[in-house]
């Protein structure tokens, strides 16, 4: 059975919005990649990461922990681009790097026990002392009066 050409001609046109749309969504992601090089952006993204991470150890929520590592993740991603095309890593970059580090420490601490435990909380502890001072150093980077950044290493002591 033969389709009418009207119709057929009627879905081609529906073609052309979709495509349209699909390449203001490719331009807006490519936008948005490059608006996240800059520090500002990492920091303010780290911030944020920052009390959610202070929030996940309060409750003592891994899963909550994990997901932001993955936003985090991206950051890292991202920076590991852009050293890989010559670019330097910022102290922006790194923050996001250790505050990752502390969190995925943590998460698997809350998991272990005993001696396997103690170890992982250990090096998150580290982790978030490294996080205070590339937290430190990216504010200076930035323009900003710099801050205590002590809210993660608090939390993993007090676990």
């Amino acid at each position: 059975m033969r389709r009418p050409t009207k119709r057929l001609t009627l879905e081609r046109l529906a073609f052309g919005p979709a495509a349209f749309s699909l390449i203001l969504c490719a331009t807006a992601v490519t936008a948005s990649a490059e608006t996240a090089a800059r520090p500002e952006d990492v920091f303010r993204k780290v911030s944020t990461a920052e009390a959610s991470v202070v929030r996940a150890l309060g409750r003592r929520d891994s899963n909550a922990l994990a997901k932001t590592v993955g936003e985090l993740g991206q950051l890292i991603d991202a920076a590991l681009k852009r050293r890989e095309q010559g670019q330097e890593a910022t102290a922006c970059d790194m923050a996001a790097h250790s505050l990752a580090f502390a969190a995925v420490s943590a998460a698997e601490g809350l998991s272990n026990q005993g001696e396997g435990r103690r170890v992982l909380f250990q090096d998150a502890i580290s982790a978030a002392a490294d996080f205070r001072q590339d937290v430190r150093a990216c504010e200076k980077l930035i323009g900003r009066n710099t801050g205590s950044h002590t809210s993660v290493e608090k939390a993993l002591r007090a676990l």
